[in-house]
């Protein structure tokens, strides 16, 4: 549900960058990487998203999903994962969009 918010956010203003936070997920999110594979990426991309910072989630589940979804996500978006949501900020800030 929360992936479809975003790219509805994204219909409405898109943009060209992303920070995705995790920082308070706590459990694996594994059963949604085909979906966000094979059915947000596309949108977002199509949307105009091009730039992805991930937020980790500080637990091993959290983390091992991240691990799961980003051999998909690395060929469709410039994508970088932070610990640090500040260095994530920066990431982005330094891409010229």
């Amino acid at each position: 549900m929360g992936g479809n918010h975003v790219l509805a956010m994204l219909r409405e203003k898109p943009c060209q960058g992303m920070l995705n936070s995790n920082r308070e997920l706590i459990g694996p999110w594994e059963v949604a990487v085909n979906w966000l594979s094979n059915k947000w990426t596309p949108q977002a991309k199509e949307l105009g998203l091009r730039y992805y910072a991930h937020a980790l989630s500080p637990g091993i589940y959290g983390q091992r999903s991240f691990d799961s979804f980003y051999p998909s996500l690395k060929y469709k978006l410039e994508v970088k994962a932070f610990v640090d949501e500040e260095a994530a900020k920066m990431w982005l800030q330094s891409k010229s969009f």
